[in-house]
């Protein structure tokens, strides 16, 4: 049995809120992601200090050019930000629909928080600072919380019968469980030798978080293509 499609009215609301509105801030988070990785991408081949298979991306942020980086964390966590209100908005109904865009919304909060609090140089005499703690504190905040979602977003998927985005969401969030348990299981902090690893999910969390948003927008307020009203 197929859900039956609605064709949404451009002019419509989203529970009180203009339906073009929704459509912004979900497209917010849509764009988070491949705007952040081109400018993640254009640092690491600009930056030769930077190998991808063993410096963790946070120490962008630090140097003459660390700004770049600053702000990209920022934009795009608060880009992320507005996409979990617009989730929030369009999914108010649904199951999981609370605690989804929440936990999308805190790891958004955190990311824009890893930028604010730089990281400390690796190394750096002085001990962790006050600025490194709070980076290290935003930074495993929102892994879990995005970590978190990814299964509430999966048991979303299931119950409204999309095994496949269900199935995406579960093995995203225990590849990030796993990352998390190996950086845990390391002796003395030193990750070089799961670098590689982490950065590659680092890269996934990047990819997920505007595909979700993408298919909240497809399945909720988009019109229909013509296969899909034919299956309705």
């Amino acid at each position: 049995m197929h859900n039956s499609i609605v064709i949404p009215n451009q002019n419509a609301e989203v529970l009180g809120h203009p339906m073009s509105s929704t459509k912004a801030l979900l497209r917010c988070s849509i764009a988070a992601g491949p705007v952040f990785l081109l400018i993640f991408a254009m640092e690491v081949i600009g930056r030769p200090e930077f190998h991808f298979s063993q410096t963790e991306p946070s120490l962008l942020s630090l140097g003459p050019w660390g700004w770049i980086q600053i702000a990209n964390c920022v934009f795009a966590g608060l880009l992320t930000v507005g996409g979990a209100v617009g989730v929030r908005r369009v999914l108010r109904s649904v199951k999981g629909g609370f605690a989804g865009p929440l936990l999308l919304g805190v790891f958004g909060v955190c990311q824009a928080g890893e930028g604010v609090f730089v990281v400390d140089p690796v190394g750096c005499p002085a001990g962790m600072t006050f600025h490194g703690k709070m980076h290290i504190l935003f930074g495993m905040t929102g892994f879990m919380a995005l970590m978190a979602s990814c299964f509430v977003f999966g048991y979303m998927f299931f119950s409204r019968r999309q095994k496949g985005w269900s199935i995406f969401c579960v093995l995203t969030g225990f590849l990030f469980l796993s990352g998390f348990l190996s950086a845990a299981s390391v002796q003395s902090g030193d990750t070089t030798r799961i670098q590689l690893f982490l950065n590659l999910l680092f890269v996934l969390e990047w990819i997920w978080i505007p595909s979700i948003s993408g298919r909240v927008l497809r399945n909720h307020l988009m019109p229909p293509t013509a296969q899909e009203m034919r299956r309705s």
